[in-house]
């Protein structure tokens, strides 16, 4: 064969590897073969084309029937054997104190990482479950009216379901979504309040929630068709096949009858649409008013969108703005009202998108969740290893004596990290069963509601998981205890091994780690300190909320509002013959929820403002000792005060710039007949996280509404029963809740 010239030679490397991958009696036919079609490349098309050809082939031939088998290769790993197993476990038992911190310190290692882990991995899972989740949308609403009116949210008029339906050909369906609450009960038995969804009929072909029994392809077929979930078919019909079985909903004040179709599958933790009793939305114009059915600012369920598979989102965007001005006419500026898509498997994790019916997470806390599991795991690990090392002093001789007596250099670097393996792998699984098991009182500290459903699959998993902890973090001692010379060991009775830099480099790792864990707990617990010591300006220990429903489901939100302050008034006459039960009062809204009814106007000087609304009883003031720093509270059985007088706090009159609030009014020119006869000081009736707000308290609300321009808020503005418990079990009030309920 021709020698060639240097310059058309194929790339070193790539000829080195083949001739150590590559079969004897392979390898002259394939070398000559490739070198052939490399000098035909330079050639056709130069050299750097050649070079990147027959790398592709050198490696394209790397295949099983190609490689030689070499022993040597195989005997340079290290060797884990049965035999191995059984050495380690007795040299483990035999140092039973050094074992069970290993064990220890592994094991709390292994179960803070696993706990962590499932909830990270719950967290980014989140509405991953469905098929076609790479083209599903949920629509969002952006209202911009300048001078501040600025209105975001991810709940959607009535009507977008149409007229999506109807204006975009690029949608392969269009669904809605949203939670009322009905009074619902199984033949005679008592009324329970319910949340009941009302979704599309289609609803069922966008998402891949698992229907069990009954009618799976058209559950919602019928007007009064009804699903329910496995646990709901339980509460109701106990082990009875509830498919056919009726439910009676009170819709409007009146009962009606609603026939089960289909079980489905308990919904997932970690889906953001929930439900337990879902009906068809082909009910809306009985349960909503032709207002709500055709206005563009009512808002109330979440619109999703399913993109046919040749179309993307982003046509739809571009021309969003068109069809919403062909509706719009006039009365709008272009970009003033728009539309926008979120994809489905970003609502959880995005906050800066408002949440819709289900909230969402903090991205930050779940990253930060996941980067502290592993640190723990690496702590560990570094721990077990530094610990390791240090005993490997002890057991130099045990070394010196296998060297001298054969043993090579693999069998001993097998045996130490079957040791290795063997305590990381009874450590996780203890750590595993530990952390599973606890999982109950993880979600009563942190909150969250984690679930964990068992695979076989996790078994590998974590054996797998284990394997490598016991391996990575045992890797380094073995090769520290093993590469000591024999004359070396024989000759002192102490290693080397405090002068090892790795060691001092895991060490001064593992305490800056501790350090930086150490300092992070001290700051969460002055701010979980500061968050459990602030003076909020009310009193709210052992403050129970009961939420309350409308008579009717439908009709002008002022007339449901006060039908539910009467029920109130019912309930709290029962109630009151408990004395443990105390300062009963009524309010809109409970501390501590977000979303308190938030309503704008336009003053007098043409400014745009807002403020927060709380609709409350005379006793409200009072049962929070709220305090009244300018005027005076509600007064019992003043008709005046129950008519037309309200009270601000210190914000508001800032806010609207009064400086005599008590001779003065909302600044407002459309405002019904009121007075101001208080000023309370400004009380944390949201998060902390948030500045409090002007806030207006009133027993009616029809006098505020009249002025208004503008409503929003995601909290159920519909009364809640608000009371003090004074004894010593708290579970004992569900019990007096349900029986005076009944009485009510």
């Amino acid at each position: 064969m021709t020698k060639k010239t240097n310059h058309s030679d194929p790339p070193r490397w790539a000829m080195r590897l083949l001739h150590w991958y590559c079969k004897p009696e392979l390898l002259e036919d394939l070398e000559g073969d490739l070198l052939e079609l490399f000098d035909r490349r330079v050639e056709a098309k130069g050299i750097n084309a050649a070079n990147r050809l027959f790398i592709w082939l050198v490696l394209r031939s790397f295949r099983w029937s190609a490689i030689k088998k070499n022993q040597t290769l195989k005997n340079q790993l290290p060797m884990i054997t049965g035999q191995n197993f059984k050495v380690a476990a007795r040299v483990l038992w035999r140092d039973k104190f050094n074992t069970l911190l290993n064990v220890l310190g592994l094991t709390i290692g292994i179960l803070c990482f696993v706990q962590m882990g499932l909830y990270v991995a719950q967290e980014l899972s989140f509405d991953h479950m469905h098929a076609k989740k790479d083209k599903i949308y949920r629509t969002y609403l952006y209202e911009d009216y300048g001078d501040g009116r600025v209105f975001f949210n991810s709940t959607t008029p009535i009507r977008f379901e149409p007229l999506f339906e109807t204006e975009f050909s690029e949608f392969a369906a269009v669904v809605q979504f949203q939670n009322r609450g009905f009074a619902v009960r199984s033949g005679n038995d008592d009324w329970i309040n319910e949340s009941v969804s009302i979704i599309s009929p289609n609803f069922f072909e966008v998402f891949d929630f698992q229907l069990l029994e009954g009618n799976t392809a058209s559950p919602l077929a019928g007007r009064y068709d009804l699903i329910i979930s496995q646990a709901y078919a339980e509460k109701y019909f106990g082990r009875q096949n509830p498919v056919g079985e009726t439910l009676t909903l009170n819709i409007n004040e009146k009962e009606t009858s609603f026939t089960i179709t289909a079980v489905a599958q308990d919904i997932p933790e970690n889906s953001s649409i929930q439900f337990d009793l879902a009906i068809s939305n082909e009910l809306n114009s009985t349960l909503f008013s032709e207002g709500a059915m055709t206005g563009w600012m009512s808002i109330g369920p979440e619109t999703y969108v399913l993109v046919k598979e040749n179309a993307s989102i982003q046509s739809v965007e571009d021309k969003s703005q068109d069809v919403l001005m062909s509706y719009l006419g006039e009365d709008f500026e272009r970009d003033q009202y728009t539309v926008g898509f979120q994809p489905l498997t970003d609502i959880h994790l995005n906050p800066e998108i408002p949440p819709g019916i289900a909230p969402v997470s903090n991205p930050t806390y779940v990253y930060v969740l996941g980067i502290i599991g592993l640190l723990v795991l690496l702590i560990a690990c570094v721990n077990y290893t530094t610990l390791s090392i240090g005993k490997s002093i002890k057991r130099a001789r045990e070394v010196g004596m296998r060297k001298i007596l054969g043993a090579g250099k693999k069998l001993l670097v097998g045996q130490y990290l079957t040791e290795s393996i063997l305590v990381a792998m009874v450590s996780m699984t203890i750590g595993t069963m530990i952390a599973v098991l606890s999982i109950p009182t993880f979600n009563r500290l942190t909150g969250v509601s984690l679930v964990y459903n068992f695979a076989w699959w996790h078994v590998g998993f974590f054996l797998l998981t284990g394997a490598l902890i016991g391996t990575l973090a045992g890797l380094y001692p073995s090769f520290v205890l093993t590469n000591t010379r024999i004359m070396t060991i024989m000759q002192s009775s102490n290693t080397s091994g405090g002068k090892h830099w790795v060691r001092k480099v895991m060490v001064t790792f593992q305490f800056l780690v501790t350090v930086l864990l150490i300092s992070s707990t001290l700051i969460m617990q002055k701010q979980i300190g500061y968050l459990q010591s602030k003076d909020l300006g009310y009193e709210y220990q052992a403050v129970l909320s009961v939420p309350l429903f409308a008579e009717s489901q439908n009709g002008r939100f002022l007339e449901r509002y006060t039908s539910a302050q009467n029920n109130a008034s019912l309930l709290q006459q029962n109630l009151q013959q408990h004395p443990e039960l105390t300062n009963f009062t009524t309010s809109s809204h409970a501390f501590g929820s977000n979303g308190w009814m938030h309503l704008a106007f336009e003053d007098i000087r043409g400014n745009f403002l807002w403020f927060r609304l709380l609709g409350t009883d005379a006793d409200f003031v009072e049962s929070f000792d709220l305090k009244v720093v300018e005027g005076r509270n509600f007064e019992q059985d003043n008709t005046a005060d129950e008519r037309q007088s309200i009270i601000l706090n210190e914000t508001a009159v800032k806010y609207f710039g009064l400086e005599n609030p008590l001779e003065e009014n909302l600044p407002g020119s459309d405002f019904g007949e009121h007075r101001i006869i208080g000023v309370v000081e400004d009380f944390h009736y949201s998060s902390l996280h948030e500045e409090i707000e002007p806030l207006v308290i009133t027993q009616n609300l029809t006098p505020v509404f009249q002025g208004i321009s503008d409503a929003d808020f995601t909290d159920s503005p519909i009364p809640k029963l608000l009371f003090k418990y004074t004894g010593t079990q708290l579970t004992a009030v569900n019990d007096v809740l349900q029986e005076e309920w009944k009485r009510t």
